[in-house]
C-alpha cells in the first residue's frame, strides 16, 4: 500500500511538472499596452481598479509613474510544493502586479508584470515573474485603458467689450466674427466626436 502511495505521489509530481512546462510556453512578461490617455489619468484609474479588486498599493515601490500592488493569495500547487515555504510566520505568499507608465508624443505606454512574492526555505522573500495566462484579462485591461478620458482643448472664446459710438462706427461689421465663432465651435464638436470614436478604435488618429 505504501508503494502504491509513493507511485501516486511520483505520478502527481510528474504531471504537475509537465503542466508547468506547458504553461511556461505562454509568452512571458512584461506586457506592453498603449493608449492616448495621460499617464496621470491612467495611474488614477489603475489604482482605483486595483483597490476595488482587493489589492494593496506597495508604499515602498510607489513612485510617480512606477508602482505595484499585492494581495495574499495561494500559489498553484506546483509552487506550493517546490517553491514557497509554509514555515515562515508573517510572510504570506502574495500575488503581485507591477506597473510602469511612460508618456511621449500624446501616447502613454503601460508596462505590466505579474509575479508572485513568497518566502523560500530560508524565509527570504523571493519574487517570481509569471506569464499572464488569461488572454481575456489582457483584452479587458486594454479596453479599460482605451476608455480612459483624454484631455480635450477647449474651443477659443472671445471677450466682448462695449465699444464707444465712434469705435462702433469705425469697426467692421460683426458678421465675420460670428462666422469665426460658429466655425470654431463646429470644429471643436467634430474633434470631440473623433476622440469619442477613437477611444474604442486605437487606429484612429484625431488631428
Amino acid at each position: 500500500m505504501k508503494r502504491v502511495s509513493i507511485l501516486i505521489l511520483i505520478l502527481a509530481i510528474t504531471t504537475l511538472a509537465v503542466a508547468r512546462d506547458k504553461k511556461e510556453k505562454t509568452k512571458p512578461g512584461p506586457y506592453v499596452f498603449t493608449t492616448k490617455a495621460s499617464a496621470q489619468t491612467l495611474k488614477a484609474l489603475i489604482v482605483q481598479e486595483s483597490l476595488k479588486d482587493g489589492y494593496a498599493l506597495d508604499p515602498d515601490s510607489d513612485h510617480e509613474l512606477q508602482f505595484r500592488f499585492s494581495r495574499p493569495a495561494q500559489m498553484p500547487l506546483y509552487g506550493q510544493i517546490f517553491m514557497a515555504s509554509s514555515a515562515c510566520p508573517g510572510m504570506p505568499t502574495k500575488q503581485v502586479w507591477s506597473y510602469t507608465l511612460a508618456e511621449s508624443n500624446g501616447v502613454t505606454k503601460v508596462t505590466v508584470q505579474p509575479a508572485w512574492d513568497f518566502p523560500d526555505d530560508y524565509c527570504n522573500l523571493q519574487t517570481n515573474p509569471v506569464p499572464w495566462s488569461k488572454p481575456e484579462e489582457m483584452l479587458a485591461f486594454q479596453a479599460m485603458l482605451d476608455k480612459a478620458p483624454t484631455a480635450v482643448a477647449p474651443a477659443p472664446t472671445r471677450t466682448a467689450t462695449a465699444p464707444t459710438v465712434a469705435a462702433a462706427a469705425a469697426a467692421p461689421t460683426p458678421a465675420p466674427q460670428v462666422v469665426t465663432q460658429d466655425d470654431a465651435a463646429r470644429r471643436a464638436q467634430q474633434h470631440q466626436a473623433c476622440l469619442d470614436l477613437s477611444k474604442n478604435n486605437p487606429s484612429i488618429t484625431c488631428k
